[in-house]
This record gives structure tokens, C-alpha cells and sequence, in this order.
């Protein structure tokens, strides 16, 4: 069977190199003109955790990352539960499990799935004999490749460029590890009679919600950018301290949020085109500096990126929960505009429509965005 649209889930301890292997594959999707989202999670620990990742891959323009998971690729099931409900899977999912988890196939905790087909596959054992012990997710990438007919090529180039500041042993590792899977899968899996058709075409841009938020500011003539770092909003100061610079722009990391919109409403103070970045808690320290920039009639930019709960210490998912806080939550008559963004491409225009707003109302605008967006990567 020929499929043009696929969606894919793969799910491992920290360290398994989960996020990286689906960053791996959107960037070979893309690169040969495909549609792509990715969505990635990961659990609630500070350092390590469960991660997972989830890709739609498709020939035909997509808005979402998809319903079910038509192939899943599980490391430790242990793992899967924690995301058990972002990655149920289609009735006919393909499993590829890893060989040493030891779970019966009855006992395997999937939702649905009745008409599975479980592949077990020694990632580990491959990975060591093709002399890269730490390379599970690179064989992972050449069992899928040669499986279900995904571009291999690109894969290569793809891991090149995601280690280009690497050693070149390293790269010859990563790349040995990936032909390694796709060796083993043509001598010991059988046709799993399912296969992605696809034609290459123009390369096609990838980027997250972050990313869009960071590249309009600039096109927007942003010059001065302030922010404490906070998930999941950081990414923007990440991107801005590279790129911002660039065009004589300056980037400060401040001491906590309430200082990061302090030195924002400077800035406008001073003629400049200033923008902050938080999530939910950020935006409750900042109210009250943002009804000065109200007050003082001064044109910058907040970007929410909104995650759950209603203050510090939740697991960082998503949620739009912001909404009354950005709308009323300033003191008295503080006029000031709010603007959602729908999706990644959307946090570009917004963006920049926002610095617009701002100038020709002269007063601070707010940008709703949620971590769904924020972090999710997709084809624009």
C-alpha cells in the first residue's frame, strides 16, 4: 500500500535522542518540498525524562499534526505512558519496539490499535556493532528509511548538517549507525507492505512558532529585545541573541521579568523599536509596567507564550488560559491591543502587525501565542 500522508510517533528515555531523530527526519521531509509538522514533549523532571516526538509527513498541504499514529516507535514502554494520550495510534499502527524491552505483545499498553503489527528491532545491538554504541536513534532513522521508503539521502545530509559542529568521526558514526538499520531491516524484516510515495520538489522552509515570533520582530524593525528566560518563550531570545546583532539590534538578558519590561519601556522611551518575551507568571510581574507604557502613550511589543496553569510549578503544556489576564489585567484605564496568532506562519504576520499597532496607536500591544505553537515545527 502507498501512502502520501504519514504520521509518525517515537517515544524514549532522555538521552535516547528521541527529538533529535524527529528533527532529523522533518529536516529530510522538508528538504525534498514535503509538508511537515512536528510536535515534540517532554516529562516534568528538570534534567532527563521521557521525551517524545510526533511527525506528520505529508505530499498535500497539512494544518495539523494528524489524528492517529500510523507508525510508532516505542524504546521503553515504561516511557509511552506518559504520553499515551499525544500519541494513540491508528487501528493498523505499525510498532517498532525496541528488542530488549521485554513487555509481552498482549501486555503492550496502547490505546486502540487492534490491528496492530508489532516489529521488534534490536536498536541497541545495532547501533554498538556499527561501532557507535550511542547511535540508536541514527539506526532508528535507517530502519525507518528503509521500511517505509523515506528519503535516506537527505537523511545523511540532514545529519550532517544537525552535527556540522562536530568532529567529522562523529558525523561517520552517526551515518555508519543509520546504514547499519537500513542493513539490518533488509536482511532480517519482512516487507511490512507499506510504503510513503512522494516526488521531490523545491526545498521548503522550516520553522517553529518561536522562530516565526523572532524572524517577524526583526522584519518588523525591532532594535531592542528584553527577556528573563522562561519556558516555553525562551526560544525567542535564543534565536534573537544569534540574529539581532546582525542588524546592529541589542539583546539583554535581564535579571527577572520585571526588569526585561522595564528596559522595554526605556527603549520606546528613547525612539526605539523594543519588544519582551514571557509565558503566563511572566506577564502577571510585567502588568504593572505595562500600564506605564500605557500611560507614557509608548509603542512596544509582549509576546505571551502561554502554557498551563495559573502560575509556576505546573508540567509545561499547553493551555490558552491568558486570555483575561492580557485583556483586563492591567490597572484601570489602560488602553492597550491584544492579538492572537492562529498558527506558525501566522506568528510571523502577527508579529508584525503587532509592531504596527503599536506604532500607529502608540501604546504596548500583547501577542498570544501557547506553547503547542511555540515549540511546534513546521513547513511554512
Amino acid at each position: 500500500m502507498e501512502k502520501s500522508d504519514i504520521t509518525i510517533g517515537i517515544v524514549g528515555s532522555g538521552g535516547d535522542g528521541v527529538v533529535a531523530a524527529g528533527s532529523i527526519i522533518i529536516d529530510s521531509a522538508s528538504r525534498v518540498g514535503l509538508h511537515c509538522i512536528m510536535v515534540k514533549s517532554f516529562g516534568p523532571q528538570i534534567r532527563g525524562g521521557e521525551s517524545s516526538c510526533r511527525l506528520r509527513i505529508s505530499t498535500g498541504k497539512i494544518h495539523t499534526q494528524g489524528d492517529g499514529v500510523d507508525i510508532l516507535v516505542c524504546f521503553n514502554w515504561i516511557d509511552y505512558h506518559k504520553f499515551a494520550r499525544e500519541l494513540e495510534v491508528e487501528e493498523d499502527v505499525i510498532v517498532l519496539m525496541d528488542e530488549d524491552d521485554e513487555t509481552p505483545d498482549e501486555k503492550i499498553p496502547l490505546r486502540g490499535g487492534r490491528r496492530r503489527r508489532i516489529v521488534r528491532i534490536p536498536f541497541n545491538k545495532i547501533a554498538k556493532e556499527s561501532g557507535n554504541a550511542k547511535g540508536k536513534n541514527m539506526a532508528t532513522l535507517g530502519v525507518l528509511a528503509e521500511l517505509f521508503n523515506l528519503p535516506r539521502e537527505d537523511f545523511k545530509i540532514a545529519i550532517r548538517k544537525k552535527f556540522k559542529k562536530k568532529k567529522s568521526e562523529v558525523i561517520k558514526a552517526n551515518i555508519k549507525a543509520m546504514e547499519a538499520g537500513e542493513k539490518y531491516v533488509r536482511e532480517h524484516v519482512e516487507d511490512l507492505g507499506i510504503r510513503f510515495k512522494y516526488k521531490k520538489h523545491k526545498p521548503r522552509m522550516m520553522l517553529t512558532g518561536n522562530e516565526a515570533v523572532a524572524f517577524g520582530a526583526m522584519a518588523a524593525g525591532c532594535k531592542f529585545f528584553s527577556s528573563y528566560p522562561i519556558t516555553p518563550a525562551s526560544e525567542i531570545m535564543e534565536w534573537l541573541s544569534h540574529e539581532l546583532p546582525k542588524q546592529e539590534g541589542i539583546v539583554v538578558q535581564a535579571e527577572d521579568e520585571i526588569s526585561a519590561v522595564c528596559m522595554v519601556t526605556g527603549a520606546a522611551y528613547g525612539g526605539i523599536k523594543a519588544m519582551t518575551a514571557t509565558s503566563g507568571p511572566g506577564l502577571s510581574l510585567k502588568s504593572e509596567a505595562i500600564g506605564l507604557g500605557t500611560m507614557a502613550e509608548l509603542p512596544y511589543v509582549v509576546i505571551d507564550v502561554q502554557r498551563g496553569g495559573p502560575s509556576t510549578g505546573m508540567p509545561t503544556k499547553f493551555e490558552q488560559g491568558d486570555l483575561c489576564q492580557a485583556i483586563c489585567g492591567m490597572h484601570g484605564d489602560a488602553p492597550h491591543a491584544v492579538i492572537a496568532a492562529s498558527d506558525v506562519e501566522d506568528c510571523f504576520r502577527v508579529t508584525m502587525e503587532a509592531f504596527n499597532v503599536a506604532e500607529s496607536y502608540q501604546m504596548p500591544v500583547i501577542v498570544l501565542t501557547d506553547q503547542f505553537l511555540g515549540h511546534r515545527m513546521e513547513t511554512v
